[in-house]
């Protein structure tokens, strides 16, 4: 059905009809992927008919990307907001450690979007890469400007990459919705742990037991 027959016809979404078909959606999606999770499939979990999805998204693409660019935002503000709470002046590693800690709070709080983000980016169709792409920037940007502050104050080492230090905080912050489970640390217990290992070290302080 084109794009435009579906706004059309959509009808009131007050009764949260749209966000129920995101939220099946985002489980699919992070279960079974993008090429694996079809129209029919999504239908099937919410008891209508694969047609009635047409009053709400134009394709499986749109539900899709919705979801994924979603997944992002979420995250981007979960962290907007804990570093809009520092005091001014901060230590720029200390904004970094409360960044961690709001990023795999919102990752795990909104987990379906954000894996459906991360599972499903290299399968979908390259024109919605691209968009995801920008996207994902936005983030990026946000966390280059962490990382430049504490390297303008003197506050990391001089052989320390500034990419290769975001490309392994992002990685081990996102994996986490791999493998963390409730009997785990929590998201807060988990961005202190990550900090200190990534920023301090592992090693036990004084050297062997």
């Amino acid at each position: 059905m084109p794009r435009s027959a579906a706004k059309s016809e959509k009808p009131d979404n007050n009764d949260g009809t749209r966000r129920q078909i995101l939220d099946q959606t985002a489980k699919l999606l992070r279960m079974n992927g993008y090429a694996s999770t079809s129209l029919r499939d999504i239908a099937a979990a919410m008891g209508m008919k694969a047609g009635s999805l047409y009053y709400y998204f134009a394709s499986k693409e749109e539900l899709a990307e919705t979801i994924m660019a979603e997944g992002i935002e979420r995250v981007r503000d979960g962290v907007k907001k804990a570093m809009a709470a520092q005091p001014e002046g901060a230590d720029p590693l200390d904004n970094i450690a409360v960044a961690i800690k709001a990023h795999l709070q919102a990752l795990h709080v909104s987990g379906d979007y954000a894996s459906a983000n991360i599972r499903c980016f290299a399968h979908v169709p390259d024109e919605m890469k691209l968009r995801m792409r920008k996207v994902r920037k936005r983030y990026e940007a946000d966390w280059r400007k962490l990382i430049g502050t504490a390297r303008e104050a003197g506050r990391l080492a001089d052989d320390v990459d500034d990419d290769a230090l975001r490309y392994v905080l992002f990685g081990a912050m996102n994996w986490t919705l791999e493998w963390l489970r409730r009997d785990n640390p929590s998201p807060e217990q988990l961005g202190e742990m990550f900090f200190r290992i990534l920023f301090n070290g592992a090693a036990r302080a004084g050297g062997k037991s």
